[in-house]
Parts: structure tokens; C-alpha cells; sequence
């Protein structure tokens, strides 16, 4: 779990440090973040809940929240389909 989030984080600092820099290509990258944050996050909350049992599922501890907002995160501006679809037309430029 630590290394999923250690390794988005990593990427999301790359990402944004060239956006800083004045990078103006990044819609690939932004995209790559995007997809694998929220494909990250949702597998590191499916672990926890599993590492709970049915605690995992049970509205009075955290996890469940984290779930739901794990799950969603794959939805907002746009799924992790339309990611990939923009990773691949960005990369036949």
C-alpha cells in the first residue's frame, strides 16, 4: 500500500514540477497522473478494507468512507477509459 502511494505522489511532483517550469505538453501526463492515482487509490482502500474483513464495510470506522471516495475519484473529470484513450491519441503525436 505505502509503495502505491509513495510511487502517485512521486509522479504527481514530477508532473507538476514541469507545469511549473513552463511546460506546456503535459495533457499526457496529467492524464498518465490521473489514471494512476485513481487506480491507486482504489486498490490501496480494496486492501484495507480486506486487511478490516467486515469491519471494512461498517459505517463507523474510516475505511468505508475512503472506499467511497476511493471509487468515485475514477469517475470525476472523466474515467479511467477516457484516460487511457487520451494517453493513446497523445501518444501517436
Amino acid at each position: 500500500m505505502v509503495t502505491l502511494n509513495e510511487a502517485a505522489r512521486a509522479l504527481v511532483y514530477s508532473v507538476a514540477e514541469k507545469y511549473d517550469n513552463g511546460e506546456t505538453k503535459i495533457a499526457k501526463l496529467a492524464s498518465m497522473v490521473k489514471l494512476f492515482t485513481a487506480e491507486s487509490v482504489m486498490k490501496i482502500t480494496t486492501d484495507a478494507v480486506q486487511c478490516l474483513g467486515g469491519y471494512g464495510y461498517v459505517k463507523d470506522f474510516p475505511v468505508e468512507r475512503m472506499m467511497r471516495d476511493a471509487k468515485i475519484l475514477g469517475l470525476f473529470e472523466g474515467t479511467s477509459q477516457i484516460q487511457k484513450l487520451i494517453i493513446a491519441r497523445r501518444l501517436q503525436e
